[in-house]
């Protein structure tokens, strides 16, 4: 009998994130989940995420929109 195992995929709370995370890898701070790091923190130093290979730019797209929201 061969056992089925489901991996879990959260959402990253990261406010501008696209990425998805399973459960198991996720960065675990307050509650929240996050795909990496650089979410977790808050991107500090606006550092991408894991996703920028498939197209996510919540890191260095930070400081884009923080710019776009003051004008």
């Amino acid at each position: 009998m061969k056992a089925i195992m489901e991996k879990v995929m959260l959402r990253c709370d990261c406010s501008l994130c696209k990425c998805s995370v399973e459960a198991a890898h996720a960065v675990r701070i307050g509650g929240q989940h996050f795909c990496s790091d650089a979410c977790a923190t808050g991107h500090p130093n606006m550092e991408a995420c894991q996703g920028q290979p498939s197209g996510c730019s919540c890191g260095t797209g930070e400081l884009e929109f923080l710019l776009l929201k003051t004008s």
